[in-house]
């Protein structure tokens, strides 16, 4: 059989949840073609590709070389071999066309239905022009075993284990695998917008950003979600940096492509107005004076004391920043309010300086590896009144006053070389702390 290597990734997004498989290697016996399929299933090679199916259930895996016909698309071929197909079994049919790929690969369902009995499947098929081949890939089951899911991540894996000698490798968990690549990006593109801030973004924000995004990443295509695998790289190179200047640079420049592309995007996509909101807000003024209180100080203040407190009662373990109550934020914030006039500059120095500390924590929290954790919850758990334990903010403890903590903070030794890993703080606003 004259097949060329496949070099395709399964191009269409399939986000549903995958299911476990365990596979098995075939390699050809000319040791030319290898691929991976289901675990004991049955492989049968024939003139134009292979048969690969299951004995006991009715799942088949079917991968067939078709003529090439320069001036057809990927349906076109699809669409004629199905007709080959109906001479001699009329109860198969296809629906759901997708085009992918100027037309080189589609996707669609299948059905075969004898009115007896039913079985239901995913073909896919391939234009590869530099092959001069096409190729038609489909898995069908019958109807008591398919579900979309296991139909996905056997075909998936199939077409993506195929390989030139016996080089094939066993498919990766492709949802999971899915999954941590947005995590990652994710990541970084939070990264990028707190470091163009200036200040964290609220976490009631991020967590909303956060799921919103992950929601919508979700759904995109390959093409879609290629962009956004940059972020953890430029994440990275950010965080690479240590000279001011130069962070203050490239901190500018960030933002500034940033509020280009809010300028240019639709103003009714949450995503981009929860941005648009974040960067006009962080630096508006509550109280002014020689040293005024902003928005992004009070919320750094009220989340960070509201987390202090979380993990003084009910400690470290599994603790996020998450878990903060969004009542108790507001609460402590508004008490921060009223007590900031009655601080002292150096006392207002240490809350304006806050943002800067909460975000390298939070992240440490969030995204660091077990040590950074361990650091960022050691330091936040040190950071309020041992009295704590017996009092509380909100209406549970009239006695609370943020002057208290403020000051017990103060007294605090945090070292820079605690965050050496997140060298990019110093491109935030100017600190008391030199970070």
């Amino acid at each position: 059989m004259g097949l060329a290597v496949l070099m395709v990734l399964f191009v269409f997004s399939l986000p549903s949840q995958a299911e476990t498989v365990n596979w098995s290697k075939y390699v050809t016996a000319d040791g030319g073609f290898s691929f991976h399929y289901p675990e004991g299933w049955l492989v049968t090679e024939t003139e134009t590709g292979f048969v690969v199916h299951d004995a006991d259930n009715y799942e088949q895996l079917w991968l067939v070389l078709l003529n090439y016909e320069e001036s057809w698309t990927a349906e076109d071929h699809a669409r004629f071999f199905l007709s080959l197909i109906q001479e001699e079994t009329p109860e198969m049919d296809a629906y759901g066309w997708e085009l992918d790929y100027a037309d080189e690969i589609v996707l669609f369902d299948l059905i075969f239905d004898t009115g007896r009995g039913r079985a239901d499947g995913l073909g896919l098929v391939i234009k590869d022009i530099e092959y001069e081949q096409v190729l038609w890939f489909h898995y069908l089951a019958g109807q008591g075993v398919y579900t979309s899911s296991r139909a996905e991540t056997i075909l998936e894996g199939f077409v993506n284990s195929i390989a030139g000698g016996a080089d094939s490798q066993p498919p990766v968990d492709s949802y999971q695998a899915r999954l941590d690549r947005i995590e990652r990006n994710l990541d970084g593109f939070l990264f990028v917008i707190e470091f163009a801030l200036g200040s964290p973004l609220p976490l009631a924000t991020e967590t909303l950003l956060a799921s919103e995004f992950r929601g919508l990443l979700m759904e995109y295509t390959e093409e879609e979600l290629a962009p956004y695998d940059e972020y953890p790289h430029f994440a990275e190179f950010i965080r690479s940096l240590s000279d001011p200047a130069e962070l203050l640079e490239v901190q500018e420049g960030v933002a500034a492509s940033i509020w280009e592309w809010i300028d240019e995007s639709d103003p009714n996509d949450p995503i981009v107005r929860r941005i648009s909101d974040a960067l006009r807000n962080t630096d508006r003024v509550l109280i002014q004076g020689t040293i005024p209180l902003t928005e992004g100080a009070a919320t750094s203040y009220a989340e960070f004391v509201a987390f202090a407190e979380y993990i003084d009662r009910h400690g470290t373990a599994n603790a996020s920043p998450s878990m903060i109550d969004d009542d108790v934020v507001l609460e402590i914030k508004g008490q921060l309010i009223d007590a900031w006039r009655g601080f002292s500059t150096k006392e207002q120095e240490q809350v304006a300086a806050l943002p800067a500390v909460w975000t390298v924590l939070r992240r440490a929290v969030n995204y660091g590896d077990s040590a950074e954790r361990e650091m960022a919850l050691k330091t936040i758990s040190q950071a309020i009144p041992s009295q704590s334990s017996t009092q509380s903010s909100g209406t549970e403890s009239e006695e609370y006053d943020p002057a208290d903590w403020v000051r017990h903070y103060s007294t605090m030794q945090i070292q820079q070389q605690t965050f050496n890993h997140y060298m990019w703080s110093v491109g935030y606003h100017n600190t008391i702390y030199g970070f």
